[in-house]
């Protein structure tokens, strides 16, 4: 009965903090910024928790949003350095400088001034961070080690993924899945489920460490195999959780400094959305699950999501930022958000080829219209979601939002 009344007032505890969602559309940052792409968004978003500055890479831009709301866009065109780069692939944190790699050109380093290029980073695919160092594994190369005096290459080229804690390393084969050593002595050493307790299985979606603890994580299709030094010593799944989703894998985890975590799950596959959010409150071994009817969070448009060292949770979602403030907020959240009190609407994506959505404070929407620039309607709507905008010839319309209440919005679109 204890239990119970427990769940049931962590229940209404963090189902009352829908009121502490908060969005905010790219185009307050930035007019071109798109936070992530379908797909894995989780290694191009990542939060630096060493000053809990945000960074985003799109392609060859890289974008930062600091801990009190000032966004820097670094670029080729006011970043000589970063010239000639193709697409950053990840993004690592030490305590002095944040760390992207490009498949094909490498590494390259920002210590709060200036970007310069790291070698030995040719082939990186995955960046991890131990303290003062970063490690990077490359296709086909030798894994590089790159501390603050220098770079040193590892003895294996097999490696796809490394996480290191403390000198304890643990590495994958493949990028989002893989058979899994750990390292003794330098030397990589596999790991087979049907051999060693707790690990579970063999596959491999997402590993870390938690950043509270020495214990490694990893999520596969039966959920979650925890190790510490180099043992598996625990599991967290269906079978051993209440209300943990049976028919989808977690495809990108977060733990906090409470060893709760917040999960997304989704049906197998990289190129497939998840589909729900997941917080995993340990003291209850318990799931509370949010889906689109109780969060801003639009899953069909991928997701990622990351924990701040003040415990707040933040979702990149194609041209949306959101933030679940459970923990401390920043002041900047509350003054820069999509405010309800001024009502308005936000149209992605735009430019367009086949379909529009339309991001709304909250209105109950009557119709929606889009017309010529002589204020012909040309499509009407009763959704916001999924309008097809196919059969308009390329070139400038209005979007007109109606609310049931009166209330008429008007915002421009592009058709590529």
């Amino acid at each position: 009965m204890k239990n119970l009344i427990l769940f049931f007032a962590l229940s209404v505890s963090i189902i009352g903090h829908a009121q502490d969602w908060h969005t905010f559309h790219s185009s307050q940052f930035h007019p071109y910024v798109v936070w992530n792409s379908y797909g894995s968004p989780l290694k191009k978003f990542k939060i630096n928790p060493y000053d809990n500055s945000i960074w985003f890479a799109s392609q060859t831009k890289i974008f930062r949003l600091s801990s009190v709301g000032q966004f820097t866009d670094f670029n080729a065109s006011n970043e000589p350095m970063l010239q000639g780069y193709y697409a950053f692939e990840d993004i690592a944190f030490t305590p002095s400088r944040t760390v992207l790699v490009d498949q094909y050109y490498g590494l390259v380093n920002y210590d709060g001034t200036s970007w310069s290029t790291i070698p030995n980073g040719v082939g990186g695919i995955h960046l991890s961070s131990d303290g003062d160092t970063i490690l990077c594994a490359r296709i086909n190369e030798n894994y590089s080690v790159i501390h603050p005096q220098g770079v040193q290459l590892g003895n294996v080229s097999y490696l796809r993924r490394i996480e290191s804690k403390n000198g304890n390393q643990w590495a994958t084969t493949g990028v989002d899945q893989g058979t899994m050593f750990h390292f003794n002595n330098g030397t990589p050493l596999m790991y087979n489920a049907d051999t060693i307790p707790f690990m579970l299985e063999n596959q491999t979606y997402q590993m870390k460490f938690s950043r509270y603890s020495d214990t490694l994580y990893k999520s596969g299709d039966l959920g979650l195999a925890l190790a510490f030094g180099n043992q598996f010593i625990d599991t967290i799944t269906s079978n051993n959780t209440i209300n943990m989703p049976t028919n989808l894998i977690i495809k990108e985890f977060e733990i906090d400094q409470n060893h709760n975590i917040w999960a997304l799950f989704g049906p197998s596959g990289i190129l497939n959305p998840p589909t729900k959010l997941g917080f995993f409150a340990r003291a209850l071994n318990t799931w509370i699950l949010y889906d689109e009817l109780n969060t801003p969070i639009i899953f069909t448009d991928g997701v990622g999501i990351e924990l701040d060292t003040l415990g707040n949770l933040w979702a990149v979602n194609k041209q949306f930022l959101h933030v679940f403030t459970t923990g401390i907020e920043p002041v900047w959240v509350g003054v820069s958000e999509l405010t309800k009190d001024n009502p308005s609407i936000v149209i992605y994506p735009n430019p367009s080829k086949n379909e529009i959505h339309i991001q709304t404070n909250e209105l109950n929407i009557e119709k929606v219209e889009i017309l010529d620039i002589n204020g012909k309607v040309l499509i009407t709507s009763t959704s916001c979601e999924n309008i097809s905008v196919e059969v308009l010839e390329p070139g400038l319309y209005f979007v007109q939002v109606k609310s049931t209440l009166g209330t008429i919005l008007k915002e421009k679109f592009v058709k590529e």
